[in-house]
């Protein structure tokens, strides 16, 4: 995914008036900077861009052509050439070349060349490339290039290569991954060598895609989904139990495919399903939960590859069925789910939760 967004429109507003790429050499080296308020009150004047200090206070706003060790302000820190050392700032902190240190900002931290340290804010960090970067935020994380060990963000996560893990709370997006990818809902990336942990994992180039057509001894129908990557994909299942004909299942889980030769493979699955009936005269919707009524197994299934596109499996399964059984609880009289139990118990509380456990058989195709 070559260069992920031009950046954000704030880090091109930050940086647009800082020229990075004028002579270094015109810089004067200065050992302290004070600025009152904003430049050009400080002690370098109207020449506070062009001079590289060492340590860089700012009241309110300041700016600099670089810092060597220290740089703090009230507000906005802006750096025109670099920065190494720590720069803290209670809003945002700008530099229009390279960083090679740490970031703090109450709410932005800009980069427009590279980084190599650490960002941190609370609400976005955004830099143009990244050598052993670290960014942490609020919101969201933004690198435009090279390769980021750790991202964490609230919300989003966006970068070209990943050398160790991607955690947010919503999205994460990243060209090739080596490590982890975790994220609240998705997960996108053209190749992954390691993990992806969301509720939809999204891996372009070797991902793992399986369709599959299920019966067990609780479903004569199933059809279910894989998606992910062969060490942990995600199952998105939905299926045909015995009962009445409105009676239906939907569920998902996780799996993991483990090789035990060319041709063979086990499966280790777990999925919970949770009981669903569609356009039932007797229900007040076309879809409806009448209550709680979980279906849940782990699976070892063993498969055989019988072509590029085809592979069978068949296996034991260990299941756990949990219901709400009191007839007070909704129009439609409970229906079990286990077919017969070596434990059954009810918790003869106001809604009667029966668990059942038992050991059944699946056997299926995939595609």
């Amino acid at each position: 995914m070559k260069k992920i967004f031009p950046l954000l429109a704030i880090a091109f507003l930050m940086t647009q008036s800082l020229n990075a790429q004028e002579d270094s050499a015109s810089y004067e080296r200065r050992p302290f900077q004070f600025t009152f308020l904003f430049p050009p009150l400080s002690t370098n004047g109207a020449k506070n861009a062009h001079c590289v200090n060492d340590v860089s206070l700012n009241l309110f706003l300041g700016v600099s052509g670089g810092v060597e060790k220290f740089e703090a302000a009230g507000f906005i820190n802006v750096d025109k050439y670099y920065m190494n050392g720590v720069q803290l700032a209670g809003f945002g902190n700008t530099v229009g070349g390279h960083v090679s240190g740490a970031q703090i900002a109450g709410f932005v931290n800009v980069v427009g060349d590279s980084l190599e340290g650490f960002q941190g804010a609370g609400f976005i960090n955004v830099a143009g490339r990244a050598n052993k970067g670290v960014q942490v935020a609020g919101f969201g994380n933004v690198i435009g290039g090279g390769a980021t060990h750790f991202q964490g963000a609230g919300f989003f996560n966006v970068a070209e290569e990943v050398n160790g893990a991607q955690v947010a709370g919503f999205v994460n997006v990243a060209g090739t991954v080596k490590g982890f990818q975790g994220a609240g809902f998705l997960n996108i990336c053209d190749s992954i060598d390691g993990v992806p942990l969301a509720f939809i994992s999204v891996v372009k180039k070797n991902g793992y895609r399986k369709f599959g057509f299920n019966i067990s001894e609780v479903q004569y129908a199933n059809l279910s989904y894989k998606m992910g990557v062969s060490k942990l994909y995600n199952i998105y299942s939905f299926g045909k139990p015995f009962g009445p004909g409105s009676r239906w299942m939907f569920g998902g889980g996780l799996g993991t495919e483990i090789g035990l030769s060319e041709k063979m493979n086990l499966n280790i699955e777990g999925t919970v399903h949770q009981e669903l009936w569609i356009a039932d005269p007797a229900t007040t919707h076309f879809l409806y939960i009448d209550r709680l009524n979980l279906y849940n197994t782990v699976k070892f299934l063993f498969g055989w590859n019988m072509g590029d596109k085809v592979d069978l499996h068949i296996g034991p399964t260990f299941n756990v069925s949990v219901a709400h059984t009191s007839p007070d609880l909704g129009v439609k009289p409970w229906n079990e789910i286990a077919p017969y139990s070596f434990y059954n118990h009810t918790n003869n509380s106001y809604k009667e939760t029966r668990v059942q456990m038992w050991v059944g058989l699946q056997g299926s195709v995939s595609f």
